[in-house]
């Protein structure tokens, strides 16, 4: 039986350079992958935002999407309170919920009509997406719902394989993730009676933009 992984406060420490360092190493490219397919979420819509980190996206999601509601579930509190301060500083409308957490937190009251899960699935193993993580959001997804992933997927070319896996250690060594090596969600979202919609690739094929629909 595999143990529950946590990431609560893991990335506190790398909070303040996180927007820094992908941007060194990807400059604008992830940015844009997660903008990808905002304009297939419905005006008026309920979003959890999950490891939204310091709140680039949401401030895109307010802005683009006209959201009736979002909440924002963030394991971390030093990515949580920057994402909030940006909100204020922006002066950002709409109706946000900084929830601190991570999918435990979610309740039995918790329905969405989207979620958006920007980089979080590599964060953990295929067993634990499978078992815990994609069942808990799946969860609270309405009939209908659309999940909306951006992420790293599995690859075959060799110098983006080694660029994944020094990613992988940097994030072991500085966040503590779990996880020893990318898994394949998109082949756990099919298992759990999704279906993908639309899909995009970025960045050679290194990372994946899916609408996935319960």
């Amino acid at each position: 039986m595999e143990t529950k992984q946590k990431a609560v406060g893991n990335f506190n420490a790398v909070a303040p350079v996180y927007d820094f360092l992908a941007f060194v190493v990807f400059g604008r490219k992830l940015q844009q992958a997660q903008l990808t397919w905002l304009n297939r979420i419905p005006i008026g819509a309920t979003i959890l935002l999950v490891g939204g980190g310091t709140g680039w996206l949401l401030q895109q999601v307010l802005t683009r999407c006209l959201p009736k509601r979002v909440v924002y579930l963030e394991a971390s509190a030093q990515m949580l309170a920057r994402a909030s301060r940006r909100m204020v500083r922006q002066s950002v409308m709409g109706s946000v919920e900084f929830r601190l957490g991570d999918e435990t937190s979610l309740t039995d009251k918790d329905r969405f009509d989207v979620i958006l899960t920007p980089f979080v699935l590599d964060l953990f193993s295929e067993s634990f997406l499978q078992n815990s993580f994609v069942p808990q959001l799946y969860s609270v997804l309405k009939p209908g719902g659309l999940w909306l992933v951006t992420d790293f997927v599995p690859t075959t070319i060799g110098w983006q394989r080694t660029l994944l896996w020094m990613m992988i250690q940097f994030f072991r060594l500085t966040a503590g993730i779990p996880t020893r090596q990318l898994a394949n969600w998109q082949r756990v979202l099919a298992a759990a009676n999704l279906s993908a919609r639309e899909q995009g690739h970025h960045l050679k094929g290194m990372v994946a933009t899916d609408v996935w629909v319960r």
